[in-house]
């Protein structure tokens, strides 16, 4: 059985179980091979059976490389949504802009031409989980295969924004409960928020299901993970973006 046969089929348990799997003595080889991963989860799993994905999860930072990873329909929320019991082993609260696009992106795609297609930019919570056991010791490419960690994306309001923020400045805020737990200011990576859509243009017009208007993009965190306690309310709010809800 291939490096790539051996994770698919041990992520595919972890969804059909519901049980966390071990990663030991899993490997992949190069970033094709996790994308090939989660091809063959999404397929044995039928998320994307009906349509192709509509909604990315962007990831990484500058010492290590952008990655992304399809979010299924039944996967994004809008805000005050209570996640089911059992619907994740952990609760992992990421405060992200997540950016919808009014017009197609193409594999030739700069930096101008992925702002000048912002449909409207919305104040989000990505959810992130994992189907691995002790996860943070996992290789980062098998990491990568686990959907990059996401679980689910939780919309605020879309803003259609006339003069963008000075991104430096930008405040971010984790509460729970009431009560602060994270306050970033300009805390994305990569410090611009849109650094990675090009790539992510590229990548997928590659691989044939290239960027659409009406996308969904989580554009990177701003807030670093925290873990949410079960039955917590949680509340995810950009100064003067807007805030974003949903409980554990």
């Amino acid at each position: 059985m291939s490096h790539v046969e051996q994770v698919a089929d041990a992520l595919i348990r972890a969804w059909r179980t519901g049980q966390r799997q071990a990663h030991e003595g899993l490997t992949l080889d190069n970033q094709a091979q996790a994308y090939e991963v989660q091809e063959r989860v999404s397929q044995a799993l039928g998320w994307f059976t009906q349509a192709p994905a509509r909604a990315w999860k962007l990831g990484g930072a500058p010492s290590s490389f952008i990655s992304t990873a399809g979010v299924p329909a039944a996967a994004i929320h809008a805000s005050g949504w209570q996640a089911p019991a059992d619907y994740c082993h952990g609760f992992g609260v990421e405060g992200e802009l997540i950016v919808r696009l009014g017009r197609d992106l193409d594999s030739e795609t700069d930096l101008a031409a992925a702002y000048a297609a912002i449909d409207a930019w919305l104040p989000g919570i990505e959810l992130c989980d994992t189907r691995w056991l002790e996860a943070e010791k996992a290789p980062a490419l098998v990491r990568l295969a686990d959907q990059q960690s996401n679980r689910a994306l939780i919309l605020g309001e879309p803003l259609t924004l006339t003069e963008l923020p000075d991104w430096s400045q930008l405040t971010a805020q984790v509460r729970v409960n009431g009560d602060s737990q994270i306050l970033n200011t300009g805390g994305h990576p990569f410090a611009e928020p849109l650094h990675g859509l090009p790539w992510l243009a590229q990548h997928l017009a590659a691989l044939g299901n290239p960027l659409r208007a009406g996308d969904l993009i989580a554009t990177g965190s701003w807030t670093g993970i925290y873990w949410a306690p079960l039955g917590s309310q949680v509340e995810v709010e950009f100064a003067g973006l807007g805030s974003v809800t949903f409980m554990t």
